[in-house]
């Protein structure tokens, strides 16, 4: 069964027992679909999603969004993982976020974040 999703394009349900994603869309003609993942796909999506987003803008200008858009959207809020690691097995150390279920891995430079962390921002 297809909820309404209201003004918006998507929504984003999880099952109580934290088993089942539910991704609501609708398309340009307005005809509405529901893709139902398992949690245990959401790590692999999410990353195949973030490492495509990196890929396709590499060497391109940072975006510039209208108000109401991207990160200025209203829904595009800090999220606070269940627990944060670091992962110094490889090359480069390794934030990793879960997010009940969905591990989000970030390699990250060590010198660049502090840089990041100790510039105020304009």
């Amino acid at each position: 069964m297809i909820e309404r999703i209201g003004s918006k394009s998507w929504r984003v349900q999880v099952t109580n027992d934290g088993e089942i994603v539910v991704l609501g869309l609708r398309a340009d003609t307005g005809r509405e679909y529901e893709i139902l993942l398992s949690t245990v796909d959401s790590t692999p999506i999410v990353t195949d999603l973030l490492n495509e987003m990196v890929r396709t803008h590499q060497g391109k200008p940072p975006r510039i969004f209208s108000e109401n858009t991207g990160p200025s959207h209203t829904k595009s809020v800090p999220v606070q993982p269940l627990s944060t690691q670091i992962d110094h097995d490889g090359a480069k150390p390794v934030l990793v976020m879960d997010f009940g279920g969905t591990v989000l891995k970030v390699a990250i430079d060590p010198a660049e974040l502090q840089q990041a962390l100790s510039t105020p921002e304009a």
